[in-house]
């Protein structure tokens, strides 16, 4: 695998990928965001995709969002909306089974 982060919490230890379509995540003053194609995922948030723990992924890619960028936190809750969607638009777009 290539070297890169988890799409979800941005640890560094890759180990697994989910194929994805790509899509438009957010269009703000006409300034448009896309997740382009598969998704990398380290071992952690893979065992909690797998166990179906859609909170747990939320929880631990905020906290760890939130951990390298403490400047950060006073958005948390607006964050937390936002990471949901994300993970929405992820699940809805997989194309198929995680891959190492």
């Amino acid at each position: 695998m290539s070297i890169s982060i988890c799409d979800f919490c941005s640890e560094p230890s890759v180990a697994w990928r989910y194929p994805a379509q790509t899509f438009v995540a957010y269009a703000v003053a006409g300034i448009v965001g896309q997740s382009v194609g598969d998704w990398a995922a380290c071992s952690i948030c893979h065992g909690m995709i797998e166990g179906g723990d859609r909170s747990g992924l939320l929880e631990r890619t905020l906290r760890t969002l939130l951990q390298r960028n403490p400047d950060m936190r006073w958005a948390e809750a607006e964050l937390r909306d936002q990471i949901a969607a994300f993970h929405r638009m992820f699940f809805a777009h997989q194309t198929g089974a995680a891959v190492t």
